[in-house]
């Protein structure tokens, strides 16, 4: 079983991330909106975790050479099969020769295509994902591009459409991908060097930031009013980082840290995203608007306790209504 990629746009293969190897200078990779990815899975009866292909900010086409059953989730965006509108966040039965396309829309950056069986690429670190900036894991270790075969595991498709056709999220899983016009709030606790700010700390949280050009899935820049302490601190002593750090750089604008997050820096860490946020953060383009909103420690570890669960077994509502048709927005 395999596809052929027709267009791609900045796609890559990615699961979950490697973890426990950011003491040898591994970034965890992974990917961007884990829920999206969560939730792509399984619908077409797939672990969570499993490989899959994320697409970031344009269109990505391709061809089926065997029949499968594929979801696409994420940002709101046209599914195309064979010239015929299909709804997104569902399972859908493909045949053999089909064309699929996916056109993003407005509202998110981020799309998810799972495979039932999940991609058969080898397993590095015990991860799939694509770290491209290191030219390892994923699909030769670089970014998918046009005529690439992608090799897919081999399943039963029909024994699984049995089990999962028509199943769908509930609503306020759509919902969470933020809309252009929303100003996104980011829950954070203290970072290890937010007592180095003293007065100047409480100022990010009086702020709106907005999302800037400089963004990937290394981290995402954020202009708007500078923390003019972080002028005066400049550089501190290098510290492990990790996704959803914030960092303040001598210009006192802040620093997201993504997915393909760097695993050491020396620039202050003002705060800790939660990793939900992060996940809502990944789906935002550059112009959107966002702020920091501080929490204790004791709740971000309730959210995440709770949003790690999700990811592990993401639920879906039995179906109401045919799953082929309009857009799920």
């Amino acid at each position: 079983m395999s596809i052929e990629i027709i267009n791609s746009f900045f796609a890559s293969v990615q699961d979950f991330g490697r973890k426990g190897y950011r003491s040898l200078g591994v970034p965890v990779a992974g990917a961007m909106d884990q829920l999206s990815a969560a939730y792509a899975n399984t619908l077409v009866g797939n672990r969570s975790d499993e490989a899959l292909i994320e697409v970031i900010g344009g269109s990505f086409s391709f061809k089926i050479l065997k029949e499968s059953l594929i979801a696409v989730t994420g940002a709101d965006a046209d599914l195309i099969v064979n010239d015929t509108k299909a709804r997104t966040w569902r399972a859908l039965f493909v045949n053999e020769g089909s064309m699929i396309e996916i056109r993003l829309k407005q509202r998110g950056l981020v799309n998810y295509i799972s495979f039932a069986g999940g991609i058969d690429v080898p397993s590095l670190m015990q991860s799939k994902s694509t770290y491209y900036r290191g030219g390892f894991g994923g699909f030769h270790g670089r970014l998918l591009k046009n005529g690439d075969v992608l090799p897919l595991k081999t399943t039963d498709v029909h024994s699984v459409l049995d089990e999962v056709a028509g199943k769908r999220p509930t609503k306020d899983v759509l919902e969470r991908i933020p809309d252009r016009d929303e100003i996104l709030n980011l829950r954070a606790t203290k970072g290890i060097h937010a007592d180095l700010f003293s007065e100047d700390f409480n100022r990010i949280f009086q702020f709106i930031y907005t999302v800037g050009s400089s963004c990937d899935r290394m981290g995402y820049r954020l202009e708007g009013q500078c923390i003019e302490k972080a002028r005066t601190l400049g550089r501190v002593i290098t510290t492990a980082v990790d996704r959803g750090y914030v960092q303040l750089p001598p210009d006192g604008k802040p620093i997201v840290l993504m997915a393909d997050s760097q695993t050491t820096g020396g620039y202050a860490v003002i705060l800790h995203v939660i990793r939900e946020d992060v996940d809502r953060l990944a789906q935002c383009s550059t112009g959107h608007k966002v702020r920091f909103s501080l929490i204790d420690t004791m709740k971000a570890e309730q959210f995440t306790a709770l949003y790690s669960s999700i990811l592990r077994n993401p639920p879906l509502q039995e179906p109401e209504e045919e799953y082929y048709g309009e857009s799920p927005w």
